[in-house]
This record gives structure tokens, C-alpha cells and sequence, in this order.
């Protein structure tokens, strides 16, 4: 079969095929006992890196790139509003997995200008409750199987068992599967998270051909486009001043090539959801999917130029730049025991929810109340802090009416100087640390974001002003003076499976 990112990929196929030879020699993982009577459902959250919400078919994505999750989401629940808390790895699922803020939380990226590329994260703060933790607590079980060595800068080791694999969603999703059979006779608790819509986006050449663009590209044309181009094609990350058509010609063929890898994420659900079937596992397994944060395809290419804040000279491409939509709107929809049917939440959610939620959902205790700031103001606090949907979940409209518009933030950028983005209702303000606005949307009429109407509505500006101002004096927002470590000071491993996905040099 055609393959045109072979160079790419070798290492990761020789790792596939021995790890699929070892499950075919172990043979099939057996169900012990059936989970006794009156226990608690067991749980399994698919965490998909670099999942942007308006590429799923359920949001309303053109290209059929998730047929089996739009399913999936029709017949349990799907939040149509949801922020990230960072827009990128770390601080979003940490904050996903603990239900606080990265300021919180301690697992983010410090220093006063961040650069993700030189510099090394923070870990989770000791004394951070995860949900794992949580879940061990009440009997369950618990393992994390993770693409991204992210994952275990303190959010892994709150697992039981967990492993890191350079493996596709199609071996990840299996061994999670594999995984829940063997310890089905307790309740249990899987993190599975795949890694196929990060860079480099390398999809098989069956699900990329329905999306490629006539004449199709050369192979070794895709391949550049793996990443951002640069040689064959403009890299679209420094495209100004490059031909307007070479750069239009390039991001048809990049968008292709990330819609497919959510196609082939898409195919390994849908094959996960038949095997619990198979194994009469789906009535009594809980599963959420979701992603920590999208991706930027030059949305914002001009907004980026203007700002000219990227330590690394790139404009309007990946993700930990910014705290526009793309990047922060991530999808999140569940299915399964405890999970109502054929419900959209349409009220703005943040992704510290979801933890609070499936708990609600298994009939299990909250997390421990977090530790935050004395004297925060409430509609600061509320924002910091996860709360439950599962009541908002319950209604057929999927809405909390009465409830006033919640405050929602997102921090912790990894490129640049520290932005912070507030939301309420339809209005997003985007600001420097220090409360200097860089711009208002009304998300209402430029869901875009490509319009700035600070001018246009002083009283909304001072109003988000104040909660960036809040924020800041609270000392819960993530510290911009917080220590940056160098990459040299992490174990050499974890530096290599890093750059795997181009994250350090």
C-alpha cells in the first residue's frame, strides 16, 4: 500500500507490529468474572490530542472525518461550548484530570517570556488531588496508556498501571480494550490517550485519499506536509510575503492531512465501541472522549503578525500560541451507563468539568474541594474550579436556565509572553498579563474572531478588564516568574520521546 510518510513513521510501524505480534502470542485477554452486582460502572476516557471541535462532523465539519464518533455522541451526551483551560498538552488534561486551573494545578510553563522549544514544564503540584487518585480511593482500578510523554509529568504516575507507547489510536485504543477485559472483575478506570492529529500528522494513505485535493500530491510533497512544509512548499508558518496560491495550495493539502488522521482516530472509536459490545463490557463501561486543545491552520495568521509575540518567528500555525477559538474550543462528548441519551449541552462549558461530571454520572463522591487563594471573588472562583453538568445534562435542552453567564478563562500559553483569555457569555477579551487588552470578541456575531470591537463596547471591556485584574491579584493565575528549567535537566528518554513530536531540540 502506497506511504508516503514511511520515512516518517518506520520507527513507529516496527513498534506496532511487535507489539500487535506479542498480543497475537499472548492470545486474547480474557474476562476473569463479570463486575459484581451493584458496582459502580466502569469508566474509560479517550483523550485525542490536537482535536479541533469544528472538524467533527457533530460540529458541523463538511468533510465526513468522524461518521463513528458523531454516532457515538447522538446517542449519549455531547457539550457543543467547551474551553480548554490552556491551549495546549499539559495544562489542559492536567487541568481536565484535577478540575482546577493550571495556576493551580503547577503543571504549566514558567518564565517570563515561554518557549516551549527551550524550555521544560513544571509538574503537577504534590498535594493536587487527580481523578485517578480519586477513583483509587473509591476501589477502582486504574491505568493510563498515553502517545505523549506530557502525560507523565505527574498526571501518569496518579495511575495504578501506565505505560507510554509511540503507537497509532488503532494499537492504543486495543491495548485500553485488552486492558479493561483483564480487571473487569473490579471496577475500573482507563486514560487512553492517542496522539494521531499531532504533528507529524501521519495518516494511512486509505483515509488521507478522500480528502486530497486533484492533482494529488507527490509523496514526497505529503511528507513535507507532515509538518509545515518549508522546502516543496512554503512553510506555513513564516508564509508572509510567500506566493498567495503556493500558500493556499499548501494548506489545502495540510488540511487534508489532519482531517485524515481524525479519520483514522475516528475509525479506531468506532472499532473500541464494538469489541465492549463484543464482550458485553459496553452496558457497564462509561466512555468520554475529548481533546486538550485544536490546532491553528494560519486562522489567525495576520493577528499572530501583527502581536509578533512567538519567541520561535512563527505566525498563525500548531498550538501553545494563542487563546483564540481554534486552539480552545475543543470537543467532549460521553456515552453509556449513567449518561443521558441524545442530549446536546449547549451551555459554555469549561474542561475542568469534566471530572466532576463522570463522577456524578458513576454515583461516586466529588473530588476533594480544591486549595485556592483566600479571598477570591466568586465569579472568579467558579472559574478556577470544575463544577458538575450532569444536572445541565439532564434537561432535554441541555441548558442551565437561571444560571447567569459563567466566567471562563484559559492561561498558561507556551510560546511568548503570558496571555490570559476571559469569557462570558457571547464576550471573549484576550489581554497581557498585566490587563493591557489585545482584543474584544463578541463571539456571538464573529465567531471567527476577526473582528475587535474594544472601541465599540467600553462597559464589556472593564468588565472582563476586572476579572483579568481579579485573576492576576488572586495569585492563582499561572506565575509568569514561575523557574524554567532547560530540557538538558530532564531524563534522557523523555527528552527523546519529545522530540518525537518536535517539541524540543
Amino acid at each position: 500500500m502506497r506511504d508516503p510518510f514511511s520515512r516518517l513513521t518506520r520507527r513507529q510501524r516496527l513498534l506496532s507490529r511487535a507489539w500487535r505480534l506479542r498480543r497475537r502470542l499472548g492470545g486474547p485477554a480474557r474476562r476473569d468474572a463479570a463486575t459484581p452486582a451493584g458496582a459502580p460502572a466502569h469508566l474509560l476516557l479517550v483523550g485525542v490530542d490536537t482535536l479541533r471541535a469544528d472538524h467533527l462532523g457533530c460540529h458541523g465539519h463538511v468533510r465526513p472525518t468522524s461518521p463513528r464518533l458523531d454516532a457515538l455522541a447522538a446517542a449519549g451526551t455531547r457539550f457543543s461550548d467547551v474551553t480548554a483551560p490552556a491551549p495546549w498538552t499539559l495544562p489542559s488534561f492536567t487541568g481536565a484530570l484535577t478540575a482546577v486551573m493550571p495556576g493551580l494545578h503547577g503543571a504549566y510553563l514558567g518564565g517570563d517570556v515561554r518557549n516551549m522549544d527551550k524550555q521544560a514544564p513544571g509538574r503537577v503540584r504534590p498535594g493536587v488531588v487527580t481523578l485517578a487518585a480519586h477513583l483509587r480511593a473509591q476501589g477502582y482500578r486504574t491505568a493510563a496508556f498515553y502517545a505523549n510523554q506530557f502525560f507523565a509529568f505527574g498526571l501518569a504516575e496518579s495511575f495504578g498501571t501506565h505505560a507510554y507507547h509511540n503507537l497509532p489510536a488503532e494499537d492504543m485504543l486495543a491495548m485500553a480494550h485488552d486492558w479493561l477485559r483483564r480487571n473487569a472483575d473490579q471496577p475500573c478506570f482507563c486514560f487512553v490517550l492517542v496522539n494521531d492529529p499531532h504533528e507529524p500528522t501521519t495518516p494511512p494513505w486509505d483515509d488521507l485519499t478522500p480528502f486530497l485535493p486533484s492533482p494529488a500530491p507527490t509523496d514526497a510533497q505529503l511528507a513535507e506536509l507532515a509538518r509545515w512544509g518549508g522546502h516543496a512548499w512554503p512553510h506555513l508558518g513564516r508564509a508572509g510575503g510567500a506566493d498567495e496560491g503556493a500558500v493556499r495550495a499548501a494548506l489545502e493539502v495540510k488540511l487534508a492531512i489532519y482531517d485524515a488522521t481524525i479519520r483514522q482516530v475516528d475509525r479506531a472509536l468506532g472499532r473500541l465501541q464494538d469489541r465492549l459490545a463484543a464482550d458485553g463490557l459496553a452496558e457497564r463501561t462509561l466512555v468520554s472522549v475529548f481533546a486538550d486543545h485544536g490546532e491553528e491552520f494560519l486562522d489567525h495568521a495576520a493577528w499572530a503578525a501583527r502581536w509578533d509575540h512567538d519567541p520561535r518567528g512563527l505566525a498563525g500555525i500548531g498550538h501553545g500560541q494563542s487563546h483564540f477559538q481554534e486552539l480552545l474550543h475543543v470537543p467532549w462528548v460521553a456515552w453509556g451507563p449513567g449518561v443521558p441519551r441524545g442530549v446536546t449541552v449547549e451551555a459554555p462549558a469549561s474542561l475542568l468539568d469534566l471530572s466532576p461530571t463522570v463522577l456524578d454520572w458513576l454515583g461516586l463522591p466529588p473530588l476533594p474541594p480544591a486549595s485556592r487563594p483566600a479571598g477570591v471573588a466568586p465569579e472568579l472562583a467558579g472559574a478556577l474550579v470544575g463544577r458538575s453538568l450532569a444536572a445541565a445534562a439532564a434537561r432535554p435542552d441541555g441548558a442551565l436556565p437561571g444560571v447567569p453567564p459563567r466566567v471562563l478563562l484559559a492561561e498558561a500559553i507556551a510560546y511568548g509572553p503570558d496571555l490570559v483569555a476571559v469569557r462570558q457569555g457571547n464576550w471573549k477579551l484576550v489581554a497581557a498579563r498585566d490587563g493591557r487588552p489585545l482584543a474584544l470578541f463578541d463571539l456571538a456575531t464573529d465567531p471567527g474572531e476577526q473582528r475587535d470591537v474594544a472601541t465599540d463596547h467600553p462597559d464589556e471591556l472593564a468588565a472582563l478588564r476586572a476579572v483579568v485584574d481579579a485573576w492576576r491579584a488572586s495569585g492563582a493565575g499561572a506565575s509568569e516568574t514561575a523557574q524554567a528549567a532547560p530540557w538538558g535537566d530532564l531524563d534522557g528518554v523523555v527528552r527523546e520521546r519529545l522530540r518525537d513530536m518536535g517539541y524540543s531540540e
